[in-house]
């Protein structure tokens, strides 16, 4: 709130943000009260708020004389260094304690850019570039990370479910908005065709399976989804 008052002064603007912060959040109609420290987890004002308190995180890191690149989206950040990995770190879990914030042990490492590194979904990696003939430099190559195709068939499984209520046309248009949107999250980068492949006949076998069970198919759903009838229904793929 100190952080807050040093650009707004309107007292109550100030009371609403105190209120959000001492709001308590309802998970599945189980009231849960806050514990005082934090932010509400899911509130529409936290991702506002982390940034507001990290924005002294970062102005600590400009200051600190590192000779890095930091790259922070919300609480998720990298720092690109030629050396020096564990040195910095120290430096880093010190700035944080400063904040009373303390980076996941789990999810903090070192790692070698030509072994590559998971950020925001994405695998970022140094490899070496072939030029007339001869390997003459490196360029950093981007993917999906292996865990953002996890999310994607996870969260695909569990739309399709056995909502055996809906009919084929109302589950195509259920999956289509998350195949849109993995598409556009992924637009400027190239995923690979054979995993691209894999992701649409993942696919094609959940709604394969729906049908079987929801019509009790001898066939084993096959023939309800044969002819290019998805593509009839407008069913978007991954690519």
């Amino acid at each position: 709130m100190n952080l807050v008052e040093r650009r707004i002064s309107d007292p109550r603007v100030l009371r609403l943000i105190r209120d959000w912060l001492k709001a308590g959040v309802l998970d599945q109609g189980t009231f849960h009260a806050p514990d005082g420290t934090g932010r509400p987890q899911g509130g529409v004002i936290s991702p506002l708020l982390a940034n507001i308190y990290l924005h002294s995180f970062d102005k600590m890191f400009a200051l600190s004389g590192i000779r890095g690149t930091l790259v922070r989206y919300a609480d998720d950040l990298v720092i690109l260094l030629h050396e020096g990995g564990r040195r910095v770190l120290g430096k880093i879990r010190r700035m944080l304690n400063r904040l009373g914030l303390e980076l996941h042990d789990g999810k903090t490492r070192i790692a070698d850019v030509r072994k590559g590194f998971d950020f925001l979904g994405v695998h970022f990696r140094l490899s070496p570039v072939k030029k007339q003939g001869s390997w003459l430099k490196e360029s950093c190559r981007v993917w999906p990370s292996d865990k953002s195709y996890s999310r994607i068939k996870e969260k695909i499984r569990q739309q399709v479910g056995r909502r055996y209520s809906l009919s084929l046309e109302e589950m195509v248009a259920e999956l289509n908005p998350i195949i849109r949107g993995w598409n556009n999250y992924h637009t400027r980068i190239r995923p690979s065709g054979k995993r691209l492949r894999k992701l649409n006949g993942f696919v094609w076998e959940r709604l394969r399976i729906f049908l079987k069970r929801k019509h009790s198919d001898p066939t084993r759903g096959s023939r309800r989804i044969r002819n290019k009838i998805l593509v009839e229904l407008g069913l978007c793929r991954f690519g």
